[in-house]
């Protein structure tokens, strides 16, 4: 907020700010004056009503949130700093309407590791000392309901459906539910485009014309995974790339894709079990398993070290294709020195390639959401945060700032969000788009993936028998994976 807005006072402020508010989820920006009534009275209401129940609770005059947030790519620091700034909205309203209580964010913004971020919350469940929010990905929504660390918000998004939650796009709530309940308020979604270096390709021969028309051959399944192993060989061979092919650099979701890029399936909705296509991941061990012995994956590409193993390879030129997120673009501007200028001369991105004709490109998309937990002792307070932090105007300072797309179709005409380029380029790739399976077991067999692809990079196993490792590890898994042909 401004220097000039935090001056005004009392009814003023909060005029303004309940005028920005309904503006933004109606999807513009007015006056006060121009508000509709109806509107601004719903919306007064329901703080005046969130009055009524702090004081009936006998809540102290300042309320505390502690909120976890991740992550890990520093410019996703939004995450946190918005719920500050929804905190600081509500303060404003709650002066409005003659409340005593004050509300306050505390909690922290984490750039270290996953497996260190989820280990300390799990921690300080069993310890009575969790947070009251909690963002993660999507795919922790199922163990934590199980384990009754976190509570269903579905009356509460009821309540504030017509502020902001009917204008989320729907898939967005297929993330957050889990066994016929809302467990989650989604805070952003991502594609994962493969980028690739234009600079590379012209070495190669290619034409400016070539290179801009190679997303939309992709996205016509014309050009597939077998002939970005071709041109990717080829760069390494002539000694343009070190690499021809980078993937993450630790255990994730990002080389999933191109197990459905040879048509695999993950999930089934209708019977809630996970999926599991032999035909497609036998091709997949097989892709990765050339791509080592071509020279065209790094053999020791798995060894946990990002910033050597997949950051630097991309802004130095020494990698023609990154299989990464929407995200690393920001990241990459923001801390490994490349302009935007230069991103724009020498990188491209399309989405994973069709493993085979007939096939369809894919990406794959890992909502992060927010989560209250069973051990919040205002949970109503800590939903409005989220709401007002799930805001088109508030939303948008996360999406722009980290390279995320957008949770609402308001969000999308966002003044901030529409002067991306880059968002509205990558906008596409979520027509093609899937999700993790929102399963309690899902953990088990994503780690039964990762020592498949493990044991085939570094050399240890053929591709045969990683395939018959990773087949034997999800039927250990029993009913709850389907095994199809």
């Amino acid at each position: 907020m401004s220097e000039k807005a935090t001056k005004i006072t009392g009814t003023a402020i909060a005029l303004l700010i309940i005028g920005i508010i309904i503006g933004a989820v109606i999807g513009y920006f007015v006056a006060p004056k121009g508000v509709p009534i109806e509107e601004y009275n719903k919306l007064k209401a329901e703080v005046e009503k969130l009055k009524a129940e702090l004081e009936a609770a006998k809540a102290p005059k300042e309320i505390t949130i502690v909120a976890w947030t991740i992550g890990p790519d520093e410019p996703s620091v939004y995450r946190f700093e918005n719920l500050k700034i929804a905190a600081d909205m509500l303060n404003k309203m709650l002066e409005a309407v003659g409340a005593n209580v004050r509300v306050k964010v505390d909690g922290f913004f984490w750039t270290q590791s996953w497996g260190d971020y989820k280990k300390r919350f799990l921690l300080a469940m069993k310890a009575g000392k969790g947070p009251d929010i909690y963002l993660s990905g999507h795919e922790d929504v199922p163990t934590h309901a199980e384990a009754g660390y976190i509570i269903p918000l579905d009356d509460y998004i009821k309540e504030y459906w017509d502020v902001i939650y009917y204008d989320i796009f729907p898939t967005l709530w297929d993330s957050c539910k889990y066994k016929g309940k809302i467990w989650a308020i989604p805070q952003d979604t991502e594609a994962r485009p493969i980028y690739f270096r234009k600079d590379v390709l012209r070495k190669l021969g290619w034409s400016e014309a070539e290179i801009e028309a190679l997303p939309e051959k992709v996205r016509r399944g014309e050009f597939t995974l077998e002939d970005l192993l071709k041109v990717a060989k080829e760069a390494k061979e002539k000694g343009l790339v070190k690499w021809g092919l980078v993937h993450r650099a630790t255990k994730g979701w990002d080389y999933i894709q191109f197990y459905l890029a040879y048509g695999g399936r993950l999930y089934d909705p209708n019977t809630g079990k996970m999926i599991f296509t032999k035909s497609a991941w036998l091709k997949w061990c097989k892709f990765f398993e050339r791509a080592v012995k071509e020279g065209v994956v790094n053999p020791n590409q798995l060894g946990g070290d990002w910033k050597t193993l997949f950051h630097e390879p991309a802004v130095r030129g020494e990698a023609l294709f990154i299989s990464g997120g929407t995200w690393h673009k920001a990241e990459w501007i923001k801390k490994y020195g490349i302009t935007e200028e230069y991103f724009w001369e020498n990188f491209g991105f399309m989405l994973h390639p069709a493993g085979e004709p007939g096939k369809k490109p894919v990406t794959l998309s890992h909502p992060l959401v927010y989560m209250i937990t069973s051990q919040c002792k205002y949970p109503k307070v800590a939903f409005v945060l989220i709401t007002l932090a799930s805001l088109p105007s508030i939303n948008a300072n996360h999406a722009v700032n980290s390279a995320h797309l957008a949770i609402s179709r308001s969000e999308v005409s966002d003044s901030k969000y529409t002067k991306d380029k880059f968002l509205a380029d990558v906008a596409y790739m979520l027509e093609y788009t899937t999700f993790i399976p929102m399963h309690p077991k899902w953990g088990e067999y994503n780690d039964a993936i990762y020592r498949a692809l493990s044991a085939i990079e570094s050399g240890t196993m053929s591709a045969e028998e990683a395939f018959q490792q990773l087949l034997a590890d999800v039927q250990a898994l029993g009913d709850a994976v389907i095994i199809e042909e």
